[in-house]
């Protein structure tokens, strides 16, 4: 059971294939299409519950109190927690008529990662596309913020934005940058056919190769001298403008 503390790590959860799901939310929740290779349970969590449901999805082990704290990653665990084998998506999956894709280059915080994802559920995306240097989805910081959307989500991860984004143009997808110099707002753009929306790192924006590989670049109008928008913020704004003139 202890070897489970090593998908608290990175390093961990690549080596095993495997992450975890903590919570008794969450853990209810997980799509029927994702493999549950073992369900811990704390002593306090299992008194007066009935398993009998969760036994029927894999099996469940009962751990003392202080073992099962020592493996979970929130600061009051509830007591339940779920080892799930990872998906690996293809970009094919996430190409369908009239989708919309959200991708991140060298996106790093959880919070943001994991919003990000949550909005893109949430607005409809086909899916997310996360370039290689971005952070862990399995983080279990990042599962908490995209609060299940991360596991109902077709997400392609350490990808080759060289790579991949000419194979979305060629299925007829047009490449949107966020950019601060973007010549266009994302009111003028026709977001009724199929796009994807490209943000860039949380400090230093899209690199100048992600740009150039853009169909348009896209600004957002800000006031009062502001830089910038975190990222989470500005790819909710971006879909959602999308969102916007679909249901018109």
């Amino acid at each position: 059971m202890r070897q489970y503390k090593q998908l608290k790590t990175k390093k961990g959860r690549s080596e095993t294939g495997l992450f975890l799901v903590e919570g008794e939310k969450f853990v209810n929740e997980i799509p029927a299409d994702w493999e549950v290779v073992h369900i811990i349970v704390a002593q306090r969590f299992a008194e007066g519950k009935h398993l009998s449901s969760y036994k029927q999805i894999a099996p469940v082990e009962v751990v003392r109190d202080g073992l099962f704290d020592s493996i979970a990653d929130t600061v009051t665990p509830q007591g339940i927690m779920a080892v799930v084998r990872q998906k690996k998506w293809q970009l094919g999956q996430l190409i369908t008529p009239d989708g919309f894709i959200l991708i991140g280059e060298n996106l790093n915080d959880p919070g943001n990662i994991g919003t990000l994802i949550r909005t893109a559920a949430a607005a409809g995306a086909s899916g997310v596309i996360l370039s290689a240097g971005s952070g862990d989805i399995y983080n279990p910081k990042v599962l908490r913020a995209a609060a299940g959307a991360a596991l109902r989500l077709p997400i392609v991860v350490d990808a080759v934005l060289p790579e991949v984004l000419p194979e979305i143009k060629k299925a007829g997808y047009a490449v949107y940058a966020a950019h601060l110099h973007g010549a266009v707002l994302p009111y003028n753009l026709n977001l009724q056919d199929s796009f994807c929306f490209m943000v860039g790192n949380e400090a230093s924006g899209l690199t100048s190769e992600a740009s150039a590989l853009a169909d348009m670049m896209v600004r957002l109008p800000m006031k009062r001298d502001t830089e910038s928008l975190n990222a989470s913020i500005a790819g909710g704004i971006l879909l959602y403008e999308a969102v916007r003139q679909r249901l018109s």
